[in-house]
């Protein structure tokens, strides 16, 4: 297992991912503040995090507040969230927009990782993608193969190995023209969330090699489920810089502690620069808007 020193914080960018806060209860509120309270307490070293949609069940302006004053709270100062099909239940995103980013498909750069992160654009239990959006995803796929290529959706990929992922309304409309892309263009890893399972059913990973050898993980949900029967879960997952191996572990928020035998090494692409590399640039959309790819180096 110890393939590398996962434990450096020098030399390391460790993310913490998670999805599906999306409170209807009193429980399910507090389950998010925990996680966060968790993190604070027993988990150091979380560079950023990544909320892969869900945030809220019902688009009312005081539970975005909610969900901003307690994520806040968290020593985690760098947040990229996007929208998962609740997010846009009422208000097609607009206070999503409003409270925490403008743009919702967009991509990040770290060292050499390129993350990409691309929202829900139409309201129904799909992922519905744009195809201009698709168009943009793709462009920076075939671009950027120098690179270890991460995704972030809510739902998965169709064809992912995912369980569940093939069930109506639970995974991207139109995934076949994304299959396709990554029949010949490497992306790394795949997270998304959306299903809300526990992370120690099986096939919650799959590594496709039909699909150029891309990591489908799916992130349970903050929420608890089934009476709590399903507890709060996320996963944080650490580089190493020199290293082509990336360290995937469950984080159990009610038990405060790691569910070490779902721990899981896999083998990137290439290894994990983490000096400066130049911005990428996403290409023009068709009305002219450019998407820029954020640089921020790793620590």
């Amino acid at each position: 297992m110890l393939e590398a020193d996962w434990f450096d914080p020098v030399n390391t960018l460790t993310v913490w991912v998670l999805a599906d806060i999306q409170p209807t209860k009193k429980s399910h509120r507090k389950a998010w503040e925990e996680a966060v309270r968790d993190m604070n307490e027993n988990v150091p070293g979380i560079d950023f995090a990544i909320v892969a949609g869900d945030i809220v069940n019902d688009t009312e302006e005081e539970t975005f507040d909610w969900y901003i004053n307690t994520r806040n709270g968290s020593y985690v100062e760098e947040w990229y969230e996007i929208i998962g099909n609740h997010d846009l239940k009422t208000d097609k995103g607009k206070l999503f927009r409003e409270k925490l980013r403008e743009e919702t498909d967009y991509a990040v750069l770290k060292g050499n990782i390129l993350f990409i992160f691309m929202s829900d654009s139409e309201r129904g239990k799909s992922t519905e993608i744009s195809d201009e959006t698709f168009e943009w995803w793709k462009d920076l796929v075939v671009n950027n193969q120098d690179k270890i290529i991460v995704v972030v959706t809510h739902a998965p990929l169709k064809g992912s190995g995912i369980s569940f992922s093939a069930w109506k309304g639970r995974n991207i409309v139109g995934s076949r023209r994304f299959r396709q892309v990554l029949k010949d263009y490497r992306v790394d890893l795949w997270f998304s969330g959306h299903l809300h399972i526990p992370h120690g059913m099986l096939s919650t990973t799959a590594k496709k090699e039909s699909l150029g050898g891309t990591v489908f993980i799916h992130v349970s949900s903050i929420r608890p489920e089934m009476a709590g029967m399903k507890e709060s879960e996320s996963r944080v997952l650490t580089f190493v810089c020199g290293s082509d191996k990336v360290l995937v572990r469950v984080r159990n928020h009610k038990r405060h502690e790691y569910v070490t035998h779902l721990d899981e090494v896999f083998t990137l692409s290439k290894p994990y620069e983490c000096g400066d590399v130049k911005p990428v640039v996403g290409p023009l959309s068709p009305g002219g808007t450019a998407r820029t790819v954020t640089h921020e180096a790793a620590p």
